[in-house]
């Protein structure tokens, strides 16, 4: 922890602020990757404030790397959608019977499937960069209740209530569907929340990099960037889910219950209401930055793709392959945007060999995590929670079938939840190892 000396004189201190305040910004936020903004390295910090006042706001050191390596990993969320609709209008209008041919979900969600590897390698990334690198390593033995144990429960809890959901007749202690089916239900409802606020953790977190790039040191500009990310990822996109009968949501979430297969009544003007609001908030964001005093074009751009999730769900709802791009593939481009950057500049320095030792063993994993999803891919069941399996639904297995059934649907799970909890201990700035070893990784300029 970086301390005053009070030797000091007061203008001495006053000069270190920016630094200090970078440092000890801790991460109040919501979990996740991308709590980076909060934990620069002083290398980072602005040598006088005349510099700062000079910097245009599109200067090229307010990206986390390059205007272009930005625009195409961190800003695919605007561009991608955009490129496909582009297409599809071009496709349709120079064949004439295209709109009545095409699927135009289909379609895009077809392209979609290109991105396979990419979903896998996000997956295992900050798992890969905890376990699989020396980046934590000594973390690791220090820690081990927190990097080690807590994970090793997540698994065992995982295949335990897998398990439980396959052997539903045995374990099931309420009667009806929901009785029975209660630990495939437990699982699916950590799923929904906890990706949700991953989502939600991401995008606040690339908003703090561009925050801290543009020097954007007020305690009021974190609060903002904070209720942004919340109020649109999973207040406005919530209600719109529900809203348009995402069918991961709605038949998990509304089960059972008298709101079941509702898709009007009062969902439509709730959901329009959510829309309004984070229409108006989404252009207070902009005007917002474009009056702040270090503006940043970068983090404007970002705002503006936060914004732009809720706007393609809404007026484009049967576009669901547009949705997925904005906002899935997006997700999955960020992470291993910031991931690679993380790996790459953590071997700076090494021996050719090493480095190429680097690249290669999270391309090992990525190998054996495609096999196993290619192999047992009908059971997904963590990727695919709806439709809600029916009840017994392995009766006439044989208990080693079901064994077998239990363990890799457990496993599945376990690699979301593991991804989602290591990416909170990759980037969780509020820790002092952290700060030291990952934020100079992934925030210096070289």
């Amino acid at each position: 922890m970086l301390r005053l000396r009070t030797t000091r004189s007061p203008s001495q201190q006053r000069k270190q602020t920016p630094k200090v305040q970078i440092l000890h910004e801790t991460a109040a936020a919501p979990d996740g990757v991308k709590q980076t903004g909060e934990a620069p390295s002083a290398a980072d910090a602005p040598a006088t404030a005349s510099a700062s006042a000079s910097r245009g706001w599109t200067a090229a050191s307010l990206w986390v790397q390059s205007p272009q390596w930005d625009v195409f990993w961190l800003l695919s969320g605007l561009w991608a959608p955009l490129l496909i609709l582009f297409l599809y209008w071009g496709l349709s209008h120079s064949t004439t019977n295209a709109t009545d041919s095409i699927e135009f979900t289909a379609t895009v969600t077809g392209v979609a499937v290109l991105y396979f590897p990419l979903a896998l390698l996000h997956r295992i990334s900050t798992t890969y960069a905890v376990l699989g690198t020396p980046i934590l390593r000594e973390e690791l033995r220090k820690e081990p209740r927190h990097y080690l144990h807590i994970p090793l429960l997540i698994v065992v809890g995982s295949i335990g209530l897998s398990l439980c959901a396959v052997f539903d007749s045995m374990y099931a202690f309420m009667p009806g569907d929901r009785g029975q089916l209660w630990a495939f239900f437990v699982l699916a409802y950590v799923m929904i929340l906890w990706e949700a606020w991953h989502f939600c953790a991401q995008e606040f977190g690339v908003l703090s990099i561009y925050r801290i790039r543009a020097e954007q040191f007020d305690k009021a500009d974190k609060r903002f960037d904070r209720t942004f990310t919340v109020v649109l990822m999973l207040g406005v996109n919530g209600l719109l889910y529900l809203r348009f009968g995402f069918s991961d949501h709605c038949q998990v979430l509304l089960y059972g219950t008298p709101l079941q297969g509702c898709q009007a009544g009062f969902l439509t003007p709730l959901g329009d209401l959510a829309f309004a609001a984070g229409t108006l908030l989404l252009g207070y964001a902009l005007l917002r930055e474009w009056r702040h005093p270090h503006r940043s074009l970068p983090k404007l751009v970002y705002y503006a793709l936060v914004g732009g999730h809720s706007i393609f769900l809404y007026f484009l709802p049967q576009a669901l392959g547009v949705f997925f791009l904005t906002n899935v593939v997006h997700h999955w481009m960020v992470a291993v945007a910031l991931f690679g950057r993380v790996l790459h500049r953590s071997t700076t320095g090494a021996p050719l060999a090493t480095r190429i030792a680097s690249a290669l063993k999270p391309l090992a994993w990525l190998a054996l995590a495609t096999l196993f999803y290619l192999f047992f891919g009908s059971l997904e069941k963590a990727g695919n929670l709806a439709p809600v399996p029916p009840p017994n639904w392995f009766q006439g297995s044989s208990v080693p079938a079901k064994l077998l059934a239990g363990l890799v649907i457990g496993i599945f799970f376990s690699l979301n939840f593991l991804h989602y909890y290591y990416d909170r201990c990759l980037y969780r700035f509020s820790h002092p190892a952290i700060r030291a070893k990952v934020g100079p990784l992934l925030l210096e300029r070289r």
